[in-house]
């Protein structure tokens, strides 16, 4: 059994300009979450993991990250739109 990291990895976000929130595709809009939830599928490029807002410093579970290109996501906790 191998020992796992207790290091918790958090991808910061970048601000999204107001002007071009209405562009957004909200279909594939990430969301960045209070907690994560009890089960995840892992290996899959899309993938869930902590974000940091950069509009309030909130500190979340994200669902819909992709490690292939950044996604538009959405602050549960001031709504402000950034990418991560």
């Amino acid at each position: 059994m191998s020992e796992m990291s207790n290091e918790l990895t958090i991808k910061r976000g970048t601000k999204t300009d107001p002007a071009d929130v209405a562009s957004i595709d909200k279909s594939k809009l990430g969301i960045l979450l209070a907690k994560p939830p009890q089960t995840e599928t892992e290996g899959q490029a899309a993938y869930s993991g902590y974000t940091q807002c950069p509009w309030c410093g909130h500190v979340g579970w994200t669902v819909g990250l992709d490690t292939n290109y950044y996604v538009d996501i959405v602050c549960g906790a001031c709504g402000g739109y950034f990418r991560a």
